[in-house]
């Protein structure tokens, strides 16, 4: 083998790990604080739970409301349809107030809290409906989330309804943010190079051992 294919093969190994940590790095960054963790509102249930906020940003805290077999409709009107309140005051949908603290883990201190009114909706999809619930930041640890409905909300009965908590989309407030975002749309245009370069390696590399083993079966003259 050739010393110029050896230095390919060696600049592609690096490029190659160096794309698998950065894989490894930026879903460690962008990964979700809280995922999914289940919360009773409708017989004014609480979450108390340990989180590890990996860098210094914005998140957002949503409430998830999972939708049941056959109840897409009725559950979207339930959360999204005005509900008039005392006269002419309306709610987009019912309201799902909440009490909330994201405190210390080690030393208790609460660094951000809130007592939102939920009401209407923020996303969506095929499986379930988003709603936001509040958004804070503190520097990278891990901290002690708390949430409290702070009033059954008997409308929800057999709704499945969760806490996610994840970096605010679209808004960063750390470099390591700034560079995940940055480097996987980089690695969409890189991606393609990278496998026409593997194809093109593994080609020169076939090629040069299918010549040396001809080269190696050929008779030897007399």
């Amino acid at each position: 083998m050739s010393r110029g294919l050896r230095i390919a093969l060696a600049i592609f190994a690096i490029a190659l790990l160096a794309r698998i940590g950065f894989q490894w790095w930026a879903d460690d960054v962008q990964g979700e604080p809280l995922e999914d963790a289940p919360i009773a509102v409708a017989s004014g249930g609480a979450l108390d739970a340990r989180i590890r906020l990996r860098v210094r940003d914005s998140y957002r805290m949503q409430l998830v409301f999972l939708i049941p077999p056959g109840g897409r409709e009725r559950l979207r009107d339930l959360l999204a349809e005005p509900v008039p309140r005392h006269g002419p005051q309306v709610s987009e949908g019912v309201v799902v107030p909440l009490r909330w603290s994201l405190s210390e883990a080690d030393s208790g201190r609460i660094v951000a809290q809130g007592e939102p009114r939920t009401e209407g909706l923020d996303a969506w999809n095929s499986d379930m409906f988003w709603r936001q619930a509040g958004s804070f930041a503190a520097p990278p640890g891990w901290y002690r989330l708390q949430v409290q409905a702070t009033r059954p909300v008997p409308e929800l009965a057999g709704v499945t309804t969760l806490i996610n908590v994840g970096l605010r989309p679209k808004v960063s407030g750390s470099w390591q943010t700034e560079w995940a975002w940055f480097g996987r749309l980089l690695c969409v245009f890189l991606d393609p190079l990278m496998a026409l370069a593997a194809l093109l390696l593994t080609w020169l590399v076939g090629r040069r051992l299918w010549t040396a083993r001809r080269a190696a079966a050929a008779p030897t003259p007399a």
